[in-house]
């Protein structure tokens, strides 16, 4: 572990795919949406995210973001039903040793491993990314940003220039409790579509032996202009391993 990293209650409280320079972390992270236009559907997706850190050096870190998603969804595509993968995102970063301002910008990948097909774009990307945070005694404030251009794949799917924001704020009270706010930004500019989400959150960390839990919850409140769901909500376990 850095002797720079964040104590360790402020550490356990700030959400490791944002700034997983500590631990190594492995979120399940479960969205539940309800009311999907245009026919009313449901979409459960949970999202597995491993972050997994390491050392290039003395004064370089490498942060390696995972996102594979599990997905299960009833009424999304006319009156039928899709449960399987989703398509794999994989973001690496480089970053100097962290202080208490962290950074860092990479490559982003994205490969077309979703299945049955109404789960997957069917199209490989690559583009840059990059993350930033910042913190004080009890503040957290980051934010995490990539683009994806799509660049082979099937030629019955569009091509996509995607880019994805994600500001994040959480604030630490005692005991290992908190809350956050955050917002997931998404915009496709050759379709000129946005769609995003504010999400509240309550978290809780706690110890069973060695092993810390960082529990979330918490509603997704939608915006945008394509197909936003009418309410959601958020739920978290995430393992953190020192």
């Amino acid at each position: 572990m850095h002797h720079s990293c964040l104590s360790q209650k402020q550490s356990v409280l700030f959400p490791r795919e944002i700034n997983p320079l500590c631990y190594i972390s492995v979120p399940f992270q479960n969205n539940f949406d309800l009311n999907v236009p245009p026919n009313n559907g449901f979409k459960w997706t949970m999202n597995l995210m491993p972050i997994f850190p390491f050392s290039l050096g003395k004064k370089i870190d490498i942060i390696n973001r995972v996102v594979l998603p599990v997905i299960s969804q009833v009424d999304i595509y006319g009156k039928t039903s899709q449960t399987g993968l989703g398509d794999l995102l994989i973001n690496t970063f480089i970053s100097p040793k962290p202080g208490r301002f962290v950074w860092g910008i990479g490559p982003s990948f994205y490969f077309p491993t979703g299945f049955p097909n109404e789960l997957s774009a069917k199209k490989w990307a690559t583009g840059p990314g990059g993350i930033a945070a910042i913190q004080t005694k009890k503040i957290i404030a980051a934010f995490l940003l990539f683009h994806l251009w799509s660049f082979t794949g099937s030629e019955q799917r569009p091509d996509f220039s995607y880019t994805y924001l994600q500001p994040l704020v959480v604030y630490s009270f005692n005991h290992g409790w908190g809350i956050g706010l955050t917002s997931e930004i998404g915009y496709e500019w050759k379709k000129d579509v946005t769609n995003g989400s504010v999400i509240i959150t309550g978290q809780k960390t706690i110890k069973v032996g060695k092993q810390f839990l960082n529990f979330v919850l918490g509603p997704k409140i939608f915006f945008g202009n394509f197909n936003q769901p009418q309410f959601g909500f958020r739920t978290t376990v995430n393992l953190l391993l020192p």
